[in-house]
């Protein structure tokens, strides 16, 4: 089963040849055109034939050229700029002051802070893939975290107090929110928790 990326980049290939497909057919159906206006003009020099075919080619050519791909792409443009202005903003919030934990949806760890790496004594690098069980406390049963995740899948959110493990087995007691993350589709995509 093809990935994310390789889908998109297969639509992406689609879409190039297709518009390549549609200038070309374009730019034949023009010349057509730009020929039978020639033969309505009267006799004329060489030049001047070549200088009217040329400005006929791009007057007719310009508006497909415009519509399908400099407007496109000025769009494309603009949504990668505040794309990375929306990137550069939840860059700064993630390292904030609190600790966060980032996790796909089976709950593997994605990204974690550096005040969450303080907190939890691990590096990023020894958190990025495991499952937030590593910080489960040994005062709380299972039935406490089945219930909270519970929560979690039926109302997208739960909050409450926990103690989290950190590497050294020492616990500390901490407040999170842990909120899921969903597409258009309103599945579940990522985890995010937010300690204090």
């Amino acid at each position: 089963m093809p990935n994310n990326s390789s889908t998109a980049q297969m639509n992406t290939n689609q879409s190039v040849a297709r518009l390549l497909v549609i200038l070309t057919v374009a730019a034949f159906l023009d010349e057509l055109l730009v020929m039978f206006l020639l033969e309505l003009f009267p006799p004329m020099p060489k030049v001047a034939s070549y200088l009217l075919d040329a400005a006929l080619m791009s007057a007719l050519l310009f508006p497909v050229f415009y519509f399908l791909v400099f407007r496109p792409m000025s769009r494309n443009i603009a949504e990668l700029r505040q794309t990375g202005e929306n990137l550069r903003t939840l860059s700064v919030v993630f390292e904030s002051k609190d600790p966060i934990m980032i996790t796909d949806a089976q709950a593997n760890i994605l990204r974690a802070n550096k005040r969450f790496q303080h907190l939890s004594g691990y590096s990023a690098e020894e958190l990025i893939g495991r499952n937030p069980r590593i910080f489960n406390s040994e005062r709380y049963s299972d039935t406490y975290y089945k219930k909270m995740w519970s929560q979690i899948v039926r109302t997208g959110f739960w909050s409450g107090e926990t103690r989290l493990r950190d590497k050294r087995g020492y616990e500390t007691p901490v407040g999170v929110v842990i909120t899921a993350v969903k597409n258009e589709q309103q599945e579940t995509t990522h985890y995010v928790a937010i300690y204090n």
